[in-house]
């Protein structure tokens, strides 16, 4: 019984998906709640911050992991 609960500990790791993106702030990466851009499509996925300022979304901190959206109206945040 005890080997079975320690197991469920390390399977719960392994379905585990990245949860946040990144945005760039003053040439800074920032962390953010990963954001569901919707259908894959040809534009930036950007989000829009609370002061007003809209940001490309990354995947990962790397400028080449722009996440693509069909949508051109940017998520709120």
């Amino acid at each position: 019984m005890i080997f079975a609960t320690g197991m469920s500990f390390t399977t719960a790791e392994l379905g585990k998906e990245q949860a946040v993106d990144y945005i760039r702030v003053d040439n800074q990466w920032m962390a953010i709640p990963e954001i569901d851009c919707g259908q894959v499509g040809l534009n930036n996925c950007r989000v829009k911050l609370q002061d007003g300022s809209v940001h490309p979304i990354y995947d990962i901190q790397n400028l080449s992991s722009l996440k693509k959206t069909t949508s051109t109206v940017p998520f709120p945040l």
